[in-house]
This record gives C-alpha cells, structure tokens and sequence, in this order.
C-alpha cells in the first residue's frame, strides 16, 4: 500500500511517498510512518482577485483553500476554490464572475407587458404585467429576471364567468339577488356563487345551498340545481326552489 501524509505532516524518512505492505505478524511494516512537519510551514501570496466577485478563507498556507463567490446577479465560471500549493503558488487563477442575463419575458394571453423592450434583461430587473379589460389579475404583477437567467413565475389574466342561470335567485357577495341583478350577469374569477336545490325528503319540500366557484370564465352549475321552466317562474314563482324555506 502506498502512504502519503495529510498537509502539515512528513513521512519519518523524508520522502514524498513510502509502500507499507502487511506481514505475517498481521502488522504492517511502516505502523507510523508520518510524523509532524516541524520544517518552515509554506505561505502562498494573498490570492487573486476577481472582479464582482470575492473569497473567503483567511489561510495562506500550504495546503489551504479559498472559495470564490459572485455578488448577487453574476454567476461563476471556472473552479469555486483554489489551494495553496507546496511550492507557494496557487493551483490556479481566480474564476470570474459573468452577468446573468434574461430573455425578453414575452406576453401572456389576454394581457400584456409593461416594461421597456430590450434584447436582454439583467438579473434583478423587474417588469410588470396587465390585464385586459374584464379580465382579472392572478398571481403578482410583478416578475423579476432571476439569478439563473430565468424569470420568475409570471401571472394569469382570468376570465369573468357568466352565471349560468336565469329564473332563480341565486346567493352573491352576501346578498340573494335574482340573475338580472348581477351586473352584466357575470362575476370574477375567484369569487363563489351559491345556487339552491330542493331536498329529495319526500315528506317536505325544502332548499339547501349548493356554492361553485368562478374559474377563468368556467362557472359550474350544481348537479343538483334544477333551472326552473318559464311557466313555472311567470305563474308560480313564489314556488321556485330558491324561494321555498330551507331545510
């Protein structure tokens, strides 16, 4: 087997290398063949420098490292550390510390781009979304160029849904209004409306809420909801299921 010793140590002979082979005694022949280098420690020079860039590691010595890093919005190119070589010089020059850069962000669908238009954006710059007219925001107007040359999540222009109901009142913002009194009959992604079924016990005819929610123009009807027919909403519509008692 071959030994080397660990820095700040010597083989007792003062060569670079020593084989220790096992014997019949189940000893090896070298059982301690490093000793303390007591000889003048090696220091390299102060290590280079990089550019937006900057190590850490306080020893010069034979033997230790630096480690470089980028500030925020570089990225590094080359080795991450260096060490101090026995013969006072570095294993190597410094890396270096490059820009990030991002592409243009693009649009999203039903909005667009709020931000000066450039070939290329550096990391940490920020640009800004909208929407269009009826159209709600989702998720931060805000995307910043990332580290990495990426950008960072970008948002969704969510379509208004038509409430998909038209001889009921139906529960919104707090308040049982009948369809006519919705605006435009339409509500925000996001938000709930909540229609009304009649219960199946057959020894009372009584409501319950059924909620669903808006989905970028999707809007559910219950299953259980039952759209009354025009002539049971002009001659009997104190009898529709949405104006019935609860259960």
């Amino acid at each position: 087997m071959e030994v080397t010793c660990q820095p700040g140590f010597r083989l007792s002979k003062g060569e670079g290398a020593a084989l220790s082979r096992c014997q019949g005694d189940r000893k090896w022949s070298l059982p301690a063949p490093c000793e303390r280098d007591l000889t003048p420690a090696s220091f390299c020079s102060p290590p280079p420098e990089t550019n937006n860039g900057f190590h850490s590691g306080a020893s010069y010595r034979a033997g230790g490292e630096v480690r470089y890093k980028c500030k925020r919005g570089y990225r590094l190119e080359g080795p991450e550390t260096i060490r101090c070589q026995e013969n006072q010089e570095w294993s190597g020059p410094a890396p270096t510390c490059h820009p990030v850069f991002c592409p243009p962000p693009g649009d999203i669908a039903e909005g667009y781009l709020v931000a000066v238009e450039k070939p290329q954006y550096r990391a940490g710059e920020l640009v800004y979304y909208l929407c269009k007219r009826s159209y709600l925001l989702d998720g931060t107007n805000r995307v910043t160029c990332r580290g990495n040359g990426t950008w960072s999540p970008r948002p969704f222009c969510r379509a208004r849904c038509v409430v998909p109901a038209q001889r009921s009142r139906v529960l919104y913002q707090g308040r049982k209004l009948w369809i006519q009194e919705i605006p435009q009959g339409q509500v925000q992604h996001g938000e709930i409306v909540t229609f009304y079924c009649r219960s199946q016990n057959q020894t009372q005819s009584c409501s319950y809420p059924a909620p669903s929610r808006c989905f970028d123009g999707l809007l559910p009807l219950p299953a259980c909801y039952d759209e009354p027919t025009w002539l049971q909403y002009q001659l009997f519509p104190k009898r529709v299921v949405s104006e019935i008692h609860p259960c």
